[in-house]
């Protein structure tokens, strides 16, 4: 009875199979099989976002669902490389499954890699030459010096090495030189936190090289940084972030002025956080491609002159001014948002016609047509009026004849600085202010502007008379607080700023063009507090001002009267 029950199975299995193979999906050839597996392995181990967990990984099960199936998964080895943590018996398996296929490890303890992980890395390390890729986030495990450890044998087919170490210990033992220095097929190269001497690696055929708060004791020196730059004539992306030391003493020495520029020609994005006269030092050194997007953020450095800053401008005129066969791979700029805050500022340029996106863009953020994003920190002692200067300067040394729409957040009073910028801004058709003091736009906007001849300190005489904006079309004020033109006794707003009706004037007298205000949740001051809460919606046509709506809503007084000497 229990054979004629085992070959009635062992017939229905048989029979089952073979009706199963009539069905499309089983007649999938095998390598496109293979690269479907592959690539559901590849998403889930993080290529694409995710990231692995202790658990059974699901693309797994690819193994049980069929004997056909099964086949084609452990026949193929390079399903099997990308390893999980388990247990050091499935290490062992997933070892034998991939043969000898490149080996692919994240390790990350905040996904769960508990008591197994040292084993199991200890497991995987011994295979240190087979290793393509291999990423550690690391955080006082306990076991940091078993692993770094095993990090000084050669690895002749790292492809990419990333380590993240926030809480690098004193203690830590790590080799001199990581791996032996033999990484001749290192691709991508992302360090952050962690204390190694990143350029003791082959890095010549490095194509990203992504450095995070690098200890200063192993930040090289910017003549170091540069010889090392220089053999990496494949790199496509740079970041550096706090990993650099001041260059400060670099641009006054004779090496500066005597240093040889070399080209990146590949180079599709540069970020820089770092010192101001470290930026200035590699702009001045690296020929970089004008395709190149571009990120760079400075934060204040004690005995930064103004000097400097005309060298950051000097270095940015020329790279985006260039004429001849290199003028058709300038960006077009054709937006451009201003984000200032007290003893700080960023600018993005954007290649897109109306961005609102643009002033909220992280600088990880790439591939969102903005060719250039600075942003700067200054020291607090420094004067508005001298910020003020640097923030026109550094926008001004960018061809802005395509731009046509400008947003403004926390926008600055000068009436100088409005008319530098506007000055520069002949197809200016939308302009966006918002979280700040209204600046005086009224005497700009106004009145026929009369050409800069620029003065010491950044002021200006007035010369032959040309219209600033002349073709502005939309004027947006958002979160803007408006000042009664007439103040109390004693008190005068310095620099002077525009009311209202003074602004509603100056639009009015735009007699060649037309456009139109908005007003939203706007406040209007008077006798130093809120008076009320101001909605307007009006166009200006033929040297009228036209109120299409408008709701001007009284304001529940504060105890807490606002200063507007404060700001």
């Amino acid at each position: 009875m229990n054979e004629e029950i085992i070959t009635t199975k062992t017939v229905s299995s048989d029979l089952y199979a073979e009706t199963s193979s009539l069905s499309f999906i089983f007649r999938i050839p095998t390598e496109t099989l293979e690269d479907i597996f592959i690539q559901q392995t590849r998403d889930y181990h993080g290529e694409n976002g995710s990231h692995p967990t202790p658990t059974l990984p699901s693309w797994v099960n690819v193994s049980y669902v069929c004997r056909h199936w099964r086949n084609v998964a452990l026949n193929c080895a390079t399903l099997w490389t990308y390893l999980f943590i388990m247990s050091p018996r499935w290490t062992e398996e997933l070892l034998a499954r991939s043969k000898k296929a490149p080996l692919k490890l994240h390790v990350d303890p905040h996904h769960g890699h508990g008591s197994e992980a040292p084993c199991v890395v200890g497991q995987v390390m011994n295979h240190v030459e087979r290793i393509q890729e291999l990423r550690l986030s690391l955080s006082l495990l306990g076991w940091e010096n078993q692993l770094y450890s095993k990090l000084s044998s050669p690895a002749p087919n790292l492809q990419c090495l990333r380590i993240c170490a926030p809480n690098a210990s004193p203690e830590w033992v790590l080799p001199s030189v990581l791996f032996d220095g033999d990484t001749p097929a290192l691709r991508t190269l992302e360090l952050s936190c962690c204390p190694v001497a990143w350029y003791s690696l082959k890095l010549s055929r490095l194509t990203a090289l992504s450095l995070f708060h690098i200890p200063p004791r192993l930040q090289q020196n910017t003549e170091e940084l540069l010889a090392t730059l220089r053999c990496m004539q494949d790199l496509t992306q740079l970041y550096l972030h706090r990993a650099l030391a001041s260059a400060a003493g670099f641009l006054s020495s004779t090496v500066f002025h005597t240093f040889q520029k070399f080209n990146l020609p590949h180079l599709s994005r540069l970020y820089l956080a770092a010192p101001l006269s470290t930026i200035v030092a590699m702009l001045s050194c690296v020929n970089i491609p004008l395709k190149t997007e571009i990120r760079l953020e400075s934060p204040s450095e004690h005995g930064s002159s103004l000097g400097d800053y005309a060298a950051l401008c000097s270095l940015l005129a020329q790279r985006y001014n260039t004429s001849g066969d290199q003028a058709p791979f300038i960006p077009t700029i054709r937006s451009l948002v201003f984000n200032i805050w007290s003893g700080a500022m960023a600018l993005t340029f954007s290649a897109l016609e109306h961005d609102d996106f643009a002033f909220s863009v992280p600088p990880s953020k790439w591939g969102c047509g903005i060719p250039l994003q600075t942003r700067l920190n200054f020291d607090e002692s420094m004067p508005a009026s001298i910020t003020d200067r640097i923030i026109s300067d550094v926008c001004c040394s960018l061809p802005l004849t395509n731009v046509e729409t400008v947003r403004v957040i926390e926008p600055p009073v000068s009436s100088t600085f409005w008319r530098k910028i506007l000055g520069h801004l002949p197809n200016l058709r939308y302009l966006k202010l918002s979280e700040g003091r209204m600046p005086d736009l009224a005497s700009v906007l106004s009145l026929t502007h009369h050409g800069d001849t620029e003065k010491e300190g950044g002021y200006t005489d007035r010369g032959p008379g040309r219209v600033l904006a002349p073709i502005l079309e939309e004027l947006e004020l958002e979160d803007i607080d408006f000042f009664s033109s007439s103040l109390p006794e004693g008190l005068t707003m310095d620099p002077p700023t525009a009311d209202v009706q003074s602004l509603i004037g100056a639009l009015s007298s735009r007699e060649e063009s037309q456009g139109r205000l908005c007003v939203a949740y706007c406040q209007v001051y008077k006798d130093n507090c809120i008076d009320a809460k101001l909605d307007m919606v009006g166009r200006w046509e033929n040297g009228q001002f036209h109120v299409v709506e408008e709701r001007l809503r009284p304001y529940r007084r504060d105890p807490l009267d606002w200063d507007p000497t404060a700001y």
